[in-house]
């Protein structure tokens, strides 16, 4: 019987291939080349359910696609949330706001999945010891970078969307360790994005709490390094978390306006990043005048 039980699941497990290329995840697995947003939204939110349902094979890669499909498909509700608060339907915003911290905790659950396969101390990643977590985030080799990365995204995308819950936030200070060591072993990992989770840490809030809008270009700078200036979220990032703070209008507008008018193929393969940096930045720059009190000629 037991031989049957392993023959079962070296079966299922031979076949994900096969599932992967026959019930859409192929088109998932291109899915940054593709540049129409409603195209990538659709595609991620149709394949949910089934990355889930090939996850609890067990397979560790398949887990942590999972885990990065909750993440960024978070993302686009996050910016519904914003139209909808841009358009004052603030019941709509706030559906999307619980709808993406929803999509955030499956992330972060996927995460810890393929995570404590190595160690089992990421189990209780928010309440475990202190000092134990930093030991287990330091035995976090290369090939774990990824799981550790969405995880960390994902708890910090979460506390952003309840800064007012002081149980959350206060687990802002294991999201930074998780992305220190990340820096540390592979800065480079999904276009530096760990250099962009500092840029909001330091770039976010006043100086009296931790902020600083000097550390926080040093780090969207870094991105642009890594990336030869292709990446255009990082320019969004200067708008966003150094500018704007800065009351730079005139930087503002600059970065992006520059990402609105950047070729759509500048950063060739990664077609779906460009165009959502390109789409955010046009709903940034449409509330110039409301964020920094411009008169409107």
């Amino acid at each position: 019987m037991k031989s049957n039980f392993i023959y079962y699941r070296l079966s299922l497990l031979f076949t994900i291939p096969f599932l992967i290329a026959g019930c859409g995840l192929s088109k998932l697995s291109k899915i940054q080349q593709e540049g129409d947003l409603t195209v990538v939204e659709s595609t991620l939110e149709k394949n949910l359910g089934t990355l889930e349902g090939l996850a609890k094979l067990g397979n560790k890669s398949i887990i942590v696609k999972t885990s990065r499909a909750f993440s960024s498909y978070s993302g686009f509700l996050e910016d519904k949330m914003e139209d909808a608060e841009i358009a004052g339907d603030y019941d709509t915003a706030e559906d999307m706001r619980e709808q993406a911290i929803e999509n955030y905790k499956k992330s972060e659950m996927y995460a810890i999945k393929a995570l404590k396969k190595s160690d089992k101390t990421f189990k209780d990643v928010r309440t475990v010891e202190f000092e134990l977590l930093k030991k287990a985030i330091q035995r976090v080799k290369q090939k774990n970078v990824e799981p550790l990365f969405w995880l960390a995204y994902s708890i910090a995308r979460g506390i952003s969307l309840q800064k007012d819950d002081p149980m959350q936030v206060i687990d802002l200070a294991r999201v930074e360790m998780m992305m220190r060591h990340i820096l540390e072993i592979d800065e480079t990992f999904y276009f530096g994005s760990a250099h962009l989770f500092y840029a909001v840490y330091y770039g976010d809030r006043p100086p009296s709490i931790g902020g600083d809008l000097n550390k926080a270009k040093e780090h969207i700078d870094r991105v642009d390094e890594i990336n030869k200036g292709k990446f255009l979220m990082s320019k969004f990032y200067l708008a966003r978390y150094y500018a704007y703070p800065k009351l730079d209008e005139e930087l503002y507008r600059r970065s992006l306006q520059a990402v609105i008018d950047a070729p759509d193929d500048i950063y060739p393969g990664e077609n779906a990043a460009t165009s959502l940096a390109k789409s955010r930045s046009k709903r940034w720059l449409s509330q110039i005048d409301e964020l920094f009190d411009s008169e409107i000629e």
